[in-house]
Parts: structure tokens; C-alpha cells; sequence
């Protein structure tokens, strides 16, 4: 927010005391920086430095209006023009390079980042932990663990710096990011060491819990939960939810109940994500009454629930044909003030589209209209599919055309769905010139792996008509290499014990007379 018109003739110490000031109340934004720094720069003294790293810090700092990259860019620009204005208007301290350091790590500059850290060891200045931290996320940040791992482990002791929890945590963090869990398990270990000065904290052991987590090591994930407990370290709630998550997608519901009891002894207070991975737990083992008693339990403590909570119950009912149970879900929904999005509208859509509803299914449609949803590729695909499912034809192609007047070019799955439907009803020609709008060869071989990746079988007669065009168009080798693609999908589908889909497509090749051995070479 500025603050008006630029006094004339400040002085460079009212400058210093007018940052400083703005600075500590927090009223410091981001368009006063760049004002001041413009107003300071030319008159600046060595001295001024504090209150250029007050300046650089504010820029440095995300608004609501921007992004931390875009901040961390207009700092970087504003060291650029201090340096350039030389150590006789601005002698920059250690703590200037410890804000461009991260500066430059934020941008993915972190080679510049290590450029900064060399000035500051050339210059002969104490680094300290702070500066070093920041070096150590930009590498992690960059995928460079390997690097983080030398200056954590080794360049900070040679420096006479101490790394402390923060630094073991980022490293972990980013071992866990780059899928290196065991890794930041034998960090933790190395931290709990009795011999060793620096102890892990409750985010050191969320960090490895939410790893191992990530990765599918359920097992794992419980495990180190229960050593955190016998080390007396008390979770937080992140931890608490990433181990009932885990437990729930095990469908160890049991275990999942226990660690939630667990939460409520410990004095933490779930929150919406807790009971939405319970809730998504019970659906996935069939118990709804469960599910549905954790929905009650939510609203009764004050826990309003959110969309994710209403889509997972939704998401069920409609999966199990229960459309009619997930309707009364919905309208519960909106009675509640929570206003239902993309996701909602998908869900229901898909179940009506699978149970054969479509008067309920064009009734959802036109409500989604009236509540402002834009109509995306998915919401026509699954309109395409239910039409053409019971064989409306043209009504599915009247969904088709609609979504071009809407300004969405047909993607992949919706040319495959219409290829499909027409194939069925004999409309051969049809299809074959909705193959060829697609244009570019290669968007029209994708959609050849997509219909068969999808389950749906071209018959032979669309299949010769696409080899037939290919070729009067001398596109002979393009003709071949879509036939080799369904070779290549033939065995693709047998190694993973399809055989009935793969003998669907065989019989295609074979109906064309094409050798299956014509492309082992």
C-alpha cells in the first residue's frame, strides 16, 4: 500500500529511521520499498546497509497480490543496482548475503546462491547458521541433496558452524522430496544418537513419517510413529494425520481409530483433514454407516465439513449405484452454506451417466450452468459417453458440437468416445471424418492408444479406412507404424494377462492380414 506522494528533500537519516519504523510495525510494503530504495540509493552511506536489508527483506516477502518467486526476483534486482553503486554507498554485511542467498534460491538460481556464499567466505566473515540454512534449502529445493548433505555433514563443522535442527529437517525434508526416506531414517537415527548435541524434533519425525508415507511404506510410516512416542516426543497434528491417512489407505481402520484416540488423549484436535482420510478409509472397506457416523461426529464438535468431506461420500454412494443417497448428500451440502465445485458436479454426473439417469444427469447439467461452474472436457466426455452408451447418437454429437461453441477443442477421450459411438451404429465414414479433423498425425496415433488403452475396439472397417487414407495419402510409413502400435499394444496386453483385450486387437491385425511378426525385427 503506498503511502501518497514523495516528500522532497528527505534526508538519508530520516530515510533510515522512516524504514527502520515501517519496517518493525509491519507496514512496509512491497510498492514503499521500491520507492525508498529509489530515494536512498543515491544518497546512501556505508552505514545505510541495516536499512537496505530491511528493504531487500520486505521486497524478499510474499503478498497477497504476488508471489515469493516475484519477490525473491526484485530483491536479487535490488542487490544488483547496491552492488553496482559500490562499497562507498553501500558496504553489504553478512546479513545481506544471507537474504540474497535465499533469494537466489528461490528463483532456482542456487549456482548464485554459491557464488554469494564463496564472496563470503573470501571476505572472511563468520557465516552463520542462518545463512547456511538457506543454502542448504535452495540445494534441496534444486535436487541437489547430495550437496546439502556435504554442507550439513561436513562444510558447516569445517566453517566452525554448528548445524542445528532446522538444518537436519531441510535436509530431510528434501531426501524424503527426491523419494530418499531410508536416507533422512538414518539422518533421524544419527540426530537421536545419545553422543549427539542436536536432537530431532516433532518436525524431524513428521518429515520421515510423511516420506515414507508418500512412498508407500506403510508399515514403515507406523513403525517410526511408534518410536517418536517411546522417545517422549508428542506429535503434532501433521503427524497425526499422515499416520491415520496411512492406516486408512492400508484399510487398517482399527489402527487408524487407535491413532485417533491417541490424538484426542494428547490433547490435539483433529481437523477437516483427519476425518476426511477417515471418512475416505471407511468408503474404501464398504462401511458407510461408519463413514457417515464420522460425517455426524464432524458437524457435532464444531468441525463444519468441507467439500473434499461431502465428494468422498458422494464419490461412494454413486460408485456403489446408490445416486439417489448421493443426491440427498448434495442438497445436504448446499443447505449447509458449502457450495459445491467442479469435483461435486463430476461425481454426480459420472454416477447418473452410469446408472442410465439422464433426465437427472441434463438436470444436474443445467444446475451447474445457473451456479456459474464452467463446463470443462471432462463434464462433455461423460455427457458424450452416457449418449452414446444408449445409442443417442445425436444427441451425443450434439454435446460434441456444443463443446467446440464453448471454445474447447476436443481433447483425446472425447474424439475416441465419438469414434466409438459411430463405429457402433455403422457410421463408419462418420468416424472416419472425425479422425481426420484431428490433423496432426501424432495427436491422431495418440488416439489410437487412447481407444485402446480405454477398452474400445475400432472395428476392421474403420481400421482398413484409416490405413486405406494413410496410404492414398503416401503416408505409407505412418501406416505401418499404426499398425506396429498395435502389435506393440498386443503384447503389451498379454504380458500383463489381458489375453481377452489382446485377442480383441489380434483379431483386428489379423483381419487386415498383417504378419504380428512383420515387427519383431
Amino acid at each position: 500500500m503506498s503511502h501518497g506522494a514523495r516528500p522532497a528533500g528527505r534526508t538519508c537519516l530520516q530515510l533510515e529511521r522512516i524504514i527502520g519504523e515501517r519496517y518493525r510495525s509491519g507496514s512496509l510494503g512491497r510498492e514503499d520499498a521500491l520507492n525508498l530504495f529509489d530515494e536512498l540509493l543515491p544518497q546512501a552511506r556505508p552505514a545505510s546497509v541495516y536499512a537496505f536489508n530491511q528493504l531487500l527483506t520486505a521486497v524478499a516477502r510474499a503478498d497477497s497480490s504476488s508471489s515469493v518467486r516475484d519477490g525473491a526476483a526484485l530483491a536479487v534486482s535490488f542487490y544488483g543496482r547496491m552492488a553496482r553503486a559500490g562499497v562507498h554507498k553501500v558496504a553489504c554485511d553478512i546479513w545481506t548475503f544471507g537474504i540474497i542467498i535465499r533469494c537466489f534460491s528461490q528463483v532456482g538460481r542456487v549456482d548464485l546462491g554459491l557464488s554469494a556464499f564463496g564472496q563470503v567466505i573470501k571476505m572472511g566473515w563468520m557465516v552463520n547458521v542462518i545463512a547456511l540454512n538457506q543454502l542448504v534449502k535452495g540445494l534441496c529445493d534444486n535436487n541437489r541433496t547430495s550437496d546439502a548433505m556435504d554442507m550439513v555433514l561436513r562444510r558447516m563443522q569445517e566453517l566452525g558452524c554448528t548445524p542445528d535442527v532446522l538444518s537436519y529437517n531441510t535436509l530431510m525434508k528434501g531426501l524424503c522430496t527426491e523419494k530418499k526416506s531410508q536416507k533422512a531414517l538414518e539422518l533421524l537415527h544419527m540426530m537421536a544418537d545419545d553422543g549427539y548435541n542436536c536432537p530431532p524434533d516433532v518436525v524431524s519425525y513428521s518429515t520421515v513419517i510423511d516420506g515414507f508415507f508418500k512412498e508407500g511404506k506403510l508399515g514403515q510410516t507406523y513403525i517410526l510413529f511408534q518410536e517418536m512416542l517411546g522417545q517422549g516426543i508428542s506429535p503434532n497434528v501433521i503427524t497425526f494425520n499422515s499416520i491415520i491417512d496411512a492406516m486408512c489407505k492400508a484399510q487398517a481402520m482399527d489402527k487408524a481409530e487407535a491413532v485417533l484416540r491417541h490424538m484426542f488423549d494428547s490433547g490435539v484436535t483433529p481437523n477437516s483433514a483427519t476425518y476426511n482420510s477417515l471418512i475416505h478409509g471407511y468408503c474404501s472397506v464398504g462401511q458407510l454407516k461408519e463413514a457417515v457416523r464420522l460425517l455426524k461426529e464432524m458437524s457435532g464438535s464444531g468441525r463444519e465439513p468441507n467439500a473434499i468431506t461431502y465428494n468422498l461420500l458422494m464419490d461412494y454412494l454413486c460408485k456403489t449405484g446408490k445416486c439417489t443417497e448421493a443426491r440427498k448428500i448434495f442438497d445436504l451440502m448446499v443447505r449447509r452454506g458449502q457450495k459445491p465445485n467442479v469435483t461435486t458436479y463430476n461425481i454426480m454426473l459420472h454416477g447418473y451417466a452410469t446408472k442410465g439417469a439422464l433426465v437427472d444427469m441434463h438436470n444436474l447439467l443445467d444446475l451447474m450452468v445457473r451456479d456459474g461452474i464452467q463446463l470443462g472436457h471432462h463434464v462433455f466426455n461423460i455427457v458424450i459417453c452416457a449418449y452414446g452408451k444408449h445409442e443417442m447418437v445425436d444427441k451425443a454429437m450434439a454435446a460434441f458440437t456444443k463443446m467446440r461453441q464453448n471454445g474447447l477443442e476436443p481433447n483425446i477421450v472425447s474424439y475416441s468416445t465419438v469414434i466409438d459411438i459411430l463405429c457402433k451404429t455403422g457410421r463408419v465414414e462418420d468416424a472416419m471424418s472425425q479422425f481426420n479433423h484431428i490433423g496432426e498425425w501424432k495427436k491422431a496415433e495418440d488416439l489410437a492408444f487412447e481407444m485402446v488403452n480405454r477398452g474400445i475396439h475400432p472395428n476392421a472397417v474403420f481400421l482398413n479406412t484409416i490405413m486405406d487414407n494413410l496410404c492414398k495419402d503416401g503416408r505409407v510409413m505412418e501406416a505401418q507404424n499404426f499398425f506396429d502400435q498395435m502389435v506393440h499394444t498386443v503384447r503389451r496386453l498379454l504380458q500383463k494377462g489381458e489375453v481377452q483385450r489382446a485377442g480383441a486387437y489380434l483379431t483386428k491385425i489379423d483381419e487386415k492380414d498383417f504378419s504380428l511378426e512383420a515387427s519383431t525385427a
